[in-house]
This record gives structure tokens, C-alpha cells and sequence, in this order.
């Protein structure tokens, strides 16, 4: 956390690397891949709500194609994206392939079974294994030192290894609804889908303490493979999310809130920014099936006044009249997203 943000790091951090080289994990290194899964996306058996963040991005690989040469129960090589010396956590042949992990550098590989041995000291661009057939995926997980500690960062980010990376289209805030404060502890067990004991509000009439949620996606405009079938691409959750509320009558903004930042694992719960409604992106072994779903994207909702509780407007601070009420969301790239909406405050 920076600048009383969750999930923050200082701007121009500077993040540590054994070499210069920039690629991609898997073939062609030097080509960008569809990601279907993004940093701080909700995640966790069944949704559950005592789960948490998404802590690195998944890397697509088309399955249905294996590459020339690769074992029986595997299907794409997987290169290292950084030199470094190998550690092998969980990578044993006793373990399901789905389990097995490695780590170069600042970079964890999950999904992936080696090729490499324990302590040996590999090249940026050299194969370190292969990815698991029916995973659709190899999750990679960069990890910095922050403050002596160290932390899950988004591997996206702009000084980043992952490089070439484009994304040109913006996120989209899609809904704003207005709730007051349930009537009981929120505690989801089988999905965020589950709704909790709140009310809905009427932006023309709100009073007391009132929860704001967002609806905020960020599509992707690189969609590789995943574009040949409608079901499969994903959007990601935002980078940024930030809400502003300033009076009509004197232009005065009277809240400037950034609800988080998605360069680091944060460490606030991670249902205190998902509300209810949300629904995490079928992975791509429950899309492709059998039986195959015909949709498999997520719905994120967000809560724009919660950092690190669950946070409300006391509506009891502004005098009665008409204010402005804008949500802005950004992704990686810089795009930005928004919806503003005028809402009248009757105490």
C-alpha cells in the first residue's frame, strides 16, 4: 500500500531484474498472447468468499493444437522469461501436473512441469518445461521487494517483462447502483453471486449511509486464438478505480476517493472491493467442456467508496440538494473509462 491506497506502489518504482529481456512465456516469445485471467480477478474453489485475488495473470495456450514433440499429457513448451536459478516448490512427478510449479528469477510458473533441475541456473528465453494439456493455461506470478517485503505485483505493468503488450480498448462502467448498508455480516460460502440483506436506494432520494457499487469491466482488444469462439475471450477487472462527488450547486467536490490500485497483491480482504453480484470468468476447461457453455465471462461488481473496510457516504455530512457522482476506472495501458451520474441528497 502507498498513499493510503490498497494495493499501490510508489510512482517510478523501480522494479529489480537479472537482465533486460522482454518475451512471453510460451511461443512465439516475441509475439503478444491472449491473457484470460488478470491480476486481482476474484478467485478461489467455488467463488468463495473466503478466498481472494487472482495473484498473476493467465497466459492462454490453445490446447486443441499441441505443439509438434510435446509429451503425451502436455502441450506447449514454456520458456522462461527471465535468468535465474531454479526452484522447484512443487514440481515432483508425484504431483498432478495441474499442481506442479517452478520458479526463475521474480517470476513463478504454475501449471508446468520442468525440464530444468533444482538450483540450475537457466537464460531468459531458455525452455524450462511444458504446460499441462486440458489447462488452457501457464499462470505467471512476479513477485518484487517493497519495503523489505516480498510482494505479488501485476506482471502487466508497463516496466514489465511481458512485453509486447497492447491494449487499446478502454474499461467500460457499465452500471451504478445505490444500497444501504445490510442488515447482516455479508459472508458468501458458495459464490459472490449471493446477494446480502441491502436495500436499494433511489439516486434521487438517498439519505444516511449509502453504498455505491460499480459495475466495471475491461475488455481486451488482443484476443489471439480466443477470438474464434464467442464464449472464450474474458475481460479483465480494472487497474484503477476511482469515484468523485461534487456538488451541482457550488462545484465543490466533496469526496476524491481511489478505491485501489492493482500493481500489488493488496492485503484488505478482497470481498471489502467485490460486492455482491460478482461472478468469477469460467475457466477455460469448464468453457471448452464437455458440455461447452455458450458463455463464459464474469460480472465484477465494485464498491468505489471501500478501501480498506467496508465504506459508505454519510450523506448526513452534505447539506440536501443535487450532486455529481462520477466513477472512473483505467486499465494498464492508460485508457480510461467513466459514468457519472446526478444524485439528490434528502436527509
Amino acid at each position: 500500500m502507498y498513499g493510503g491506497v490498497p494495493g499501490a506502489l510508489p510512482p517510478g518504482f523501480r522494479y529489480v531484474y537479472n537482465d533486460t529481456y522482454t518475451g512471453w512465456p510460451v511461443a512465439p516469445v516475441q509475439a503478444q498472447h491472449p491473457v484470460r485471467g488478470s491480476f486481482l480477478d476474484p478467485r478461489g474453489i467455488d467463488d468463495t468468499g473466503t478466498s481472494g485475488y487472482h495473484f498473476g495473470v493467465d497466459v492462454s495456450v490453445d490446447d486443441r493444437k499441441p505443439e509438434p514433440g510435446s509429451p503425451k499429457g502436455f502441450s506447449h513448451a514454456v520458456y522462461a522469461v527471465e535468468s535465474g536459478n531454479v526452484d522447484r516448490p512443487n514440481a515432483d512427478a508425484a504431483r498432478s501436473c495441474i499442481s506442479r510449479r517452478l520458479e526463475v528469477g521474480h517470476f513463478d510458473y504454475w501449471h508446468v512441469s520442468p525440464i530444468v533441475a533444482q538450483g540450475q541456473r537457466v537464460r531468459a528465453g531458455q525452455q524450462i518445461g511444458w504446460s499441462c494439456l486440458g489447462v488452457w493455461h501457464v499462470h505467471v506470478s512476479e513477485w518484487q521487494r517493497y519495503r523489505g517485503a516480498r510482494v505479488w505485483v501485476n506482471p502487466l505493468h508497463r516496466r514489465g517483462k511481458l512485453l509486447p503488450y497492447i491494449d487499446s480498448a478502454g474499461p467500460v462502467v457499465s452500471a451504478l447502483t445505490f444500497h444501504t448498508p445490510p442488515t447482516t455480516s455479508w459472508s458468501p460460502t458458495t459464490s459472490l453471486a449471493r446477494p446480502d440483506t441491502s436495500k436499494p436506494l433511489e439516486a434521487t432520494a438517498l439519505h444516511g449511509l449509502v453504498e455505491l457499487r460499480a459495475r466495471i469491466a475491461d475488455p481486451q482488444s488482443f484476443l489471439g486464438f480466443l477470438a474464434q469462439n464467442p464464449a472464450w475471450p474474458a475481460e479483465f477487472s480494472p487497474y484503477r478505480v476511482t469515484v468523485t462527488i461534487r456538488s451541482e450547486a457550488s462545484g465543490a467536490a466533496i469526496m476524491r476517493r481511489t478505491s485501489f490500485q492493482a500493481d500489488q497483491l493488496p492485503q484488505t480482504p478482497y470481498i471489502v472491493h467485490y460486492a455482491p453480484g460478482t461472478m468469477e470468468d469460467e475457466n477455460m476447461r469448464e468453457c471448452v467442456g464437455p458440455p461447452a457453455h455458450a458463455h463464459c465471462m464474469g460480472i465484477y461488481w465494485f464498491r468505489p467508496f471501500s478501501q480498506f473496510t467496508h465504506e459508505y457516504w454519510n450523506t448526513k455530512t452534505a447539506p440536501n440538494g443535487d450532486y455529481r457522482l462520477t466513477v472512473r476506472a483505467y486499465d494498464l495501458s492508460g485508457n480510461i473509462g467513466s459514468r457519472a451520474v446526478t444524485v439528490v441528497v434528502k436527509n
